[in-house]
């Protein structure tokens, strides 16, 4: 398993082992694409290996079966009792009930949960006890884009660390393997920074991600106060998921306008877009626009009606300009 960037995330997780305090319960958030479930994958060796050592060895018979999702011990619950992508309280209850049985093969179980941000609180609150009363042999990990919707009683059980980019040499060499050309991934790391994931859907669709154009296209708009074009570019969007993920985009360049409000260069993805809204509005102004974002964000559980959501969402940012 070659893993690119990450690597905040990954000196945390080899301190945690290195120093005999792996968390029971860890939260791997960040961007679609940036390789989430790549450095789940890697986490769930750790947990695993048979070498217990500050990384996972990836070639003993826990970590390669883990590597193809084969393991009997490590679970994908989401994949288990749904068959929508959504979890339902029963399900989760009959999976919780079923991991207080002991491991088939070894002493540890691991329980990957996706879409945590995309639980209902209901189902979060399912998880509480579980998490916070861990038997010995279990160990979670929970992947999620946003913390924003995530129950503050569920954050506070659990070590959060975010899996951030790969650096522009790192970028380079995962999109040569797809066969992309480094002036071209030259170009993709302009728009998508260290997100591998994200610019290899980019390449593959052979167009526009709806999502990608909409933010930018909105965050110009929020810059330039042309409210029409935003609201424009947010009923372009198909479905709740494009514009949740809009609305996370938004959110990263509200924070990076923020930083270079503040004095910090931006050197993430979306650059042009957090330098115009910087310039154009002051801190306070991108603050509240921030902060419109992570509460509109925290929407996500529900399942509002696209458009009129979008109409929300433009009202809100708009409101924020004018404060």
């Amino acid at each position: 398993m070659k893993i690119y960037g990450k690597k905040r995330a990954l000196e945390a997780l080899t301190n945690f082992r290195r120093s005999g305090r792996m968390p029971h319960a860890l939260l791997l958030y960040g961007a679609r694409g940036i390789g989430r479930h790549t450095l789940a994958d890697y986490t769930a060796m750790l947990y695993m290996c048979e070498r217990h050592g500050n990384t996972p060895c990836m070639e003993c018979n826990e970590c390669r079966r883990t590597e193809r999702h084969i393991h009997p011990d490590v679970l994908y619950p989401l994949q288990q009792i749904s068959d929508t992508g959504k979890y339902n309280v029963d399900g989760l209850r009959q999976f919780i009930m079923d991991c207080y049985i002991k491991p088939n093969d070894g002493d540890i179980r691991v329980c990957v949960f996706e879409k945590l941000d995309e639980m209902l609180p209901q189902h979060q609150n399912t998880l509480l006890k579980f998490i916070e009363e861990p038997l010995d042999f279990n160990r979670y990990i929970f992947i999620a884009e946003k913390k924003a919707p995530i129950l503050q009683t569920v954050l506070s059980r659990v070590t959060a660390l975010e899996v951030d980019g790969a650096d522009g040499n790192e970028f380079a060499e995962a999109l040569a393997e797809k066969g992309i050309p480094a002036d071209r991934a030259a170009v993709l790391y302009e728009r998508f920074a260290g997100n591998i994931g994200a610019a290899v859907s980019y390449t593959e669709s052979g167009e526009e991600l709806s999502y990608v154009t909409a933010a930018m296209k909105a965050a110009d708009a929020i810059a330039a106060r042309r409210e029409t074009e935003c609201l424009t570019a947010l009923l372009a969007l198909k479905n709740r998921e494009d514009l949740f993920e809009t609305i996370g985009i938004l959110s990263d360049i509200f924070a990076a306008a923020a930083g270079k409000r503040g004095g910090r260069p931006v050197t993430g993805a979306y650059r042009a877009q957090s330098e115009k809204i910087a310039k154009a509005l002051s801190l306070k102004t991108v603050t509240r626009l921030y902060d419109e974002s992570v509460r509109l964000y925290g929407k996500s559980t529900a399942n509002p009606n696209v458009r009129l959501f979008a109409g929300e969402c433009c009202g809100a940012f708009f409101s924020a300009v004018y404060g």
